[in-house]
């Protein structure tokens, strides 16, 4: 059984969603809190298995409380927050101060919009009692740069030579991502000499607010992607979230909506494959913290053309099973703890650079 306890100020919203977790034969609810201080008093007394979370509350926010728990006792805590900017924002950083996931609930007839996301509450309740908290502390902040505009000029034949030999580092995340991106993307230097394009399961309003957080954090620009851009080395790319992304051949990003609602939105292994097809060894696949098997078929696209592919070890990764699938479909090079990954990423994308431009002068 899994002993869960909500926090949410509305008696209302707390009527629905223990109703939602009570009709699962495997969980219990434990107990409720109305507010951030009641939710650690809460903690402490009851000792959940896991705890949903509301964002915006009175005497303490969601932010706040879940500060407190990962401190003072470590608890699995999914955030239940609105399609709102603000609710957005603070999601992501919720997520880097420990919590596992979130569910995006419409602002508008909300209590409807949680009944029909029934399933991934559950589901993503049902993940978190199988994880163990992870504390990522905050990186230190690197120079904020403001968001680069995207190109819209036609590049000069310098410009598409240059993009030709341009290394691309594609990276893929889902639980527990945000935060390893967080503490991963800000290590790289501001001239880091390939594109970056991040793959990070979540809604579009969540992958604004994410970018929006990476560009703060990072020397490179950081922008969410747009399509029929061109990649640029030393700029992140965040695919938004409610698109597929991919490289076309002649170096733009082109984003799809999705026919069906089968499989993950945005796709890792849609977007590697691509990067395979257009960089081909010049390709570096980095497969961090997930639930899943995403990124596994694209990171041996690219371990196939020639490329390197990293995957996050067991023990810093909030969820083992995207990088585990990669690793067992014989696609990854190295795994590696979370902090070993910025410095081999560095170092081998130095060497691609200097390969590339000893290349270019041989044409």
């Amino acid at each position: 059984m899994i002993r869960v306890l909500v926090v949410e100020d509305s008696r209302f919203m707390r009527g629905v969603i223990n109703g939602i977790l009570s009709g699962d034969p495997e969980i219990e609810v434990v107990g409720s809190a109305a507010d951030g201080v009641e939710a650690v008093d809460a903690v402490c007394a009851l000792r959940p298995d896991v705890v949903t979370m509301d964002v915006d509350m009175p005497r303490a926010d969601g932010l706040a409380a879940v500060e407190r728990i990962m401190s003072e006792r470590p608890t699995p805590i999914v955030m239940i927050s609105a399609y709102t900017r603000r609710d957005s924002s603070a999601a992501i950083r919720a997520l880097e101060l420990g919590a596992v996931d979130f569910v995006a609930k419409p602002s508008f007839t909300v209590d409807l919009s949680l009944e029909a996301l029934r399933d991934e509450i559950v589901g993503k309740v049902r993940v978190a009692s199988r994880v163990r908290p992870v504390r990522t502390a905050r990186c230190a902040a690197a120079t904020a740069l403001a968001t680069a505009p995207a190109r819209s000029s036609e590049p000069t034949r310098e410009d598409q030579r240059q993009r030709e030999w341009t290394p691309c580092v594609i990276i893929a995340a889902s639980t527990g991502g945000p935060a390893a991106l967080l503490a991963l993307v800000p290590q790289l230097r501001a001239d880091f000499p390939a594109a970056v394009l991040i793959v990070q399961h979540m809604p579009a309003p969540y992958t604004t607010a994410f970018a929006g957080e990476l560009a703060g954090r990072c020397a490179m620009p950081a922008r969410e992607a747009t399509d029929g851009e061109w990649i640029e080395r030393g700029v992140v790319y965040v695919c938004p979230g409610s698109h597929h992304l991919t490289v076309a051949p002649s170096g733009r990003i082109v984003l799809h909506a999705p026919a069906t609602r089968d499989g993950e939105c945005p796709s890792a292994d849609l977007a590697m494959m691509s990067v395979a097809r257009r960089v081909g060894a010049h390709s570096v696949g980095v497969v961090l913290t997930g639930m899943g098997r995403d990124g596994a078929a694209g990171a041996r696209a690219i371990r196939r053309a020639g490329g390197l592919v990293i995957a996050q070890d067991e023990s810093t990764s909030v969820v083992f099973g995207m990088p585990r699938a990669a690793a067992e479909a014989g696609a990854v090079n190295a795994v590696l703890p979370l902090d070993g990954i910025p410095p081999i990423l560095t170092t081998y994308v130095d060497d691609l650079a200097r390969a590339a431009k000893r290349e270019r002068r041989a044409v």
